[in-house]
């Protein structure tokens, strides 16, 4: 009987040592389920979760062109990079739409918005609600205000062009075409109220300034469209319009007033800059439909956007202007630059 007990005693005492090893570490210190699922382990858990927690940017886009396509790729990298998840919104060219745009973000309580100005002034009071409601806001590729540096109160950056040294620039390639001669120009502009189609016309207008003999004696917009620019091209030359140059300020306008000045047998006359260094851009000049154009990664562009923001969701500084800057390409090194757009 004594026998039958301390055998009894022994198999109960390994039962409970088997037990105990259960609820320890294994060699490889994987933790026992029995703490796994101790409330203080749960806590840690959800903190360290939280922590690690995938940020989510709202990105505004004033509407549908090919450079936006490269633009959303350097963007998608970034966020890849970077752990973000973006949610892209296109606001048709509607001002009004686009103010919704960010009044949803803000009820969705996202962690930044980045947003490309569908109007320069339309978007300053999305600025505002933003930052009442304590959500960072960026703006990208078209700034906001007047500021021709891109600079605007309540934004954590503006990353982009200055549109006004682009537009010098422009006026410094058109300088070269036409040389001590000068002539008569005519602006073809994008979308009205865009940051682009204001500063770049400041800055073009005023580095010719001090040119007597250049003048520019017509401006339209083209909406940024090829056909609407041959469409002006042509109606000017049917009016017997004397021009010696178009400053188009993009090359898909370019473009469109290139083809209709080489239908008219008008293209060894006049001069044509474009700008953006599309790859039709890049292709027309080769082509010889243009003469010259400016190159700026729009893929670097998204992607510095996207870098930017995430800095400053991680606590560190930036810059209130983040600036990328145009180059010239001539027929001598366009085959230098390969297009993205």
């Amino acid at each position: 009987m004594k026998k039958l007990t301390r055998l009894t005693s022994l198999a109960l005492a390994l039962i409970m040592a088997c037990s105990m090893a259960a609820c320890s570490k294994d060699e490889s210190g994987v933790q026992s389920k029995a703490k796994e699922s101790s409330p203080a382990a749960s806590a840690e858990a959800a903190s360290a979760k939280a922590d690690g927690k995938q940020k989510t940017i709202a990105v505004l886009l004033p509407g549908s062109t090919g450079y936006f396509v490269a633009t959303k790729a350097g963007m998608d990298k970034a966020a890849k990079e970077n752990n973000l998840k973006l949610e892209y919104s296109d606001a048709q060219w509607d001002a009004t739409k686009q103010l919704s745009q960010v009044e949803d973000a803000i009820t969705k309580g996202v962690d930044l918005i980045a947003v490309c100005a569908a109007d320069a002034d339309a978007i300053k009071p999305a600025i505002k609600s933003a930052n009442n409601a304590g959500i960072p806001i960026l703006a990208f590729t078209n700034a906001i205000g007047d500021d021709p540096t891109g600079k605007y109160e309540g934004l954590v950056s503006y990353v982009g062009q200055s549109e006004v040294t682009t537009g010098a620039l422009c006026a410094k390639i058109a300088k070269g075409l036409l040389g001590s001669k000068g002539g008569n120009i005519v602006l073809i502009e994008g979308r009205p109220g865009t940051y682009p189609q204001r500063y770049r016309r400041k800055g073009f207008t005023d580095a010719i300034k001090d040119t007597p003999n250049m003048k520019v004696v017509y401006t339209q917009t083209s909406n940024w469209e090829k056909e609407e620019a041959l469409k002006i091209t042509e109606d000017l030359i049917q009016k017997g319009t004397k021009f010696d140059l178009i400053f188009a300020q993009d090359d898909n306008s370019a473009i469109g007033a290139g083809k209709a000045l080489q239908e008219a047998g008008m293209k060894d006359k006049v001069k044509v800059i474009g700008l953006g260094g599309s790859i039709d851009g890049l292709q027309a000049l080769k082509d010889g439909v243009i003469d010259a154009t400016t190159f700026m990664s729009a893929e670097e562009e998204g992607k510095l956007a996207i870098e930017t923001a995430s800095k400053s969701l991680n606590g560190e500084k930036v810059e209130a202007v983040t600036e990328l800057k145009q180059v010239e390409v001539n027929g001598e090194n366009v085959g230098t630059f390969k297009g993205e757009w």
